[in-house]
């Protein structure tokens, strides 16, 4: 394990940085721009307990850039912090992006 380093994270609750997907089209569109190994990630409720993130039924973004962080909040909001973070364990836990959007069948019948 690496030393744990001060990084910013957006919390927020389930859903409401991925449901439309354009979470999961920034992160992507982030790691084509800077390399994969951007210190960009998004926590599932599971990965939020398993890095001791406070909530429960919350995901995240972590992030080394507050204004990536701030952008982010302005745009789907949720309570940003600053927390010890390990960054070998996020690197190997958590670089899968956010799940796809759900698609509703939104026809008439």
């Amino acid at each position: 394990m690496s030393e744990p380093k001060a990084l910013y994270v957006l919390l927020a609750p389930v859903g409401q940085l991925t449901g439309n997907g354009q979470l999961r089209e920034t992160i992507s569109e982030r790691r084509n721009r800077k390399g994969s190994d951007v210190l960009f990630w998004y926590l599932s409720p599971e990965l939020v307990k398993k890095f001791d993130l406070p909530g429960t039924g919350v995901e995240a973004v972590v992030a080394d850039e507050l204004t990536a962080i701030n952008w982010l909040k302005m745009r789907f909001g949720g309570e940003s912090s600053t927390f010890q973070l390990d960054i070998e364990q996020l690197r190997e836990h958590a670089s899968a992006l956010p799940p796809a959007p759900t698609n509703r069948n939104i026809s008439a019948s």
